[in-house]
């Protein structure tokens, strides 16, 4: 019976892996890929999209998109790569975790190209799924300038500010999280394959669509593939109020902790986890996580000073937080990344822009393995 049950199982997975791959060959030209072309002002070939593309507004606004890409965010990428290649290990964990998120999907894709699942979250509304069939023709100029908006501070300055996202990001299809998420795997070479909404349930599984419990976790769910490449990818972000208090912790919690260890990538999340009110998603970040990337606004370096659970890495030069985060200086930090690391980090990463003389650090934390 128990080896009956084990072949059944195995056939199951084979089915649904063969499944996936006809998938990414059925999938490369839908509205979804189109989509996320059209948005990230790349070609698109489907006619459908013709009455969309307005011949006087639509190629000025794909040569700022050029514009912008090439000269910060896309440029950025390109050093981060290299980078990482030289000093970081190609073994980790497939499943990446990015706390504190919003749409930015493609940094944890750059420090882990292999990673299959990310799962994101932030307080933004996905905005539903990107279809551009769901607009107008005649708004598709405003809705492009609305995305314009909020993208043109992420390109400059390579981190999102979630105060300022939750102004420019609207609760629309072509100009939310889960938009933003396809302009950004468009530009950095995926295609987009399937695009559904998710929500967790209370038994802590998936499930398909937007639940209307006052306390539901809805998300959006993005498959996707590397053009060229048939191995399919997924991106999971969840809208998540994740203070102590709230009463969606627990269940994200819960959901997190019955899918494995993850590696995870933390970038400019506002030094939440340094204050007691969050001490649960800290505490998952820590038990959960086979290794975490970080800057100084992730998880408190004093949790891994002389912590034999964990090895640690300096990279880079710590700098004093900007003003507005003042209060969040580790000394210990300071003092250790001086000690131990004497070589900036090429590339920008977390809050900084604009201030003179400012340096970036990143801290690598792996967890020791027990015998």
């Amino acid at each position: 019976m128990f080896l009956r049950t084990i072949i059944i199982f195995t056939l199951l997975l084979f089915v649904n892996c063969t499944h996936k791959q006809e998938s990414v060959n059925n999938q490369r030209n839908n509205i979804f890929n189109d989509t996320a072309n059209f948005l990230a002002g790349l070609p698109v070939k489907n006619e459908a999209l013709t009455p969309y593309i307005d011949d006087n507004f639509y190629p000025q606004y794909s040569a700022q998109i050029d514009k912008n890409w090439n000269e910060a965010f896309g440029l950025n990428r390109e050093i981060i790569t290299k980078w990482r290649s030289e000093n970081l290990k190609p073994d980790y964990s497939l499943s990446v975790f990015y706390p504190f998120s919003g749409p930015d999907v493609l940094h944890p894709l750059t420090f882990y190209p292999k990673a299959k699942e990310i799962t994101m979250f932030g307080l933004e509304p996905t905005g539903g799924i990107p279809d551009i069939r769901n607009v107008d023709p005649n708004e598709i100029n405003q809705q492009l300038k609305l995305l314009s908006d909020a993208l043109n501070f992420i390109l400059d300055r390579a981190f999102f500010v979630t105060l300022d996202m939750e102004k420019k990001v609207k609760p629309s299809s072509l100009n939310g999280v889960s938009a933003i998420m396809i302009f950004f795997l468009a530009r950095g070479g995926y295609d987009i394959l399937n695009i559904r909404e998710i929500n967790i349930t209370e038994d802590v599984n998936l499930a398909e669509g937007v639940s209307a419990d006052r306390n539901a976790i809805n998300g959006i769910e993005i498959l996707f593939a590397e053009k060229g490449n048939k191995e399919v990818k997924c991106a999971r972000y969840f809208t998540l109020d994740i203070v102590n208090t709230s009463r969606q912790v627990d269940k994200f919690d819960a959901y997190m902790r019955k899918h494995g260890e993850f590696t995870t990538i933390i970038k400019s999340a506002s030094y939440l986890m340094h204050w007691s009110n969050f001490s649960k998603i800290r505490n998952l970040v820590l038990e959960v996580s086979d290794s975490i990337i970080q800057d100084d606004t992730g998880v408190p370096y004093s949790f891994f000073r002389n912590n034999s659970n964990w090895n640690v890495t300096h990279f880079g030069r710590y700098h004093r937080p900007i003003p507005v985060f003042n209060i969040n200086y580790q000394k210990d930090l300071d003092e250790d990344n001086k000690r131990y690391s004497t070589v900036p980090i090429p590339f920008v990463y977390g809050y900084g822009y604009g201030y003179a003389g400012i340096t970036y650090h990143l801290l690598l934390a792996e967890k020791v393995k027990k015998d």
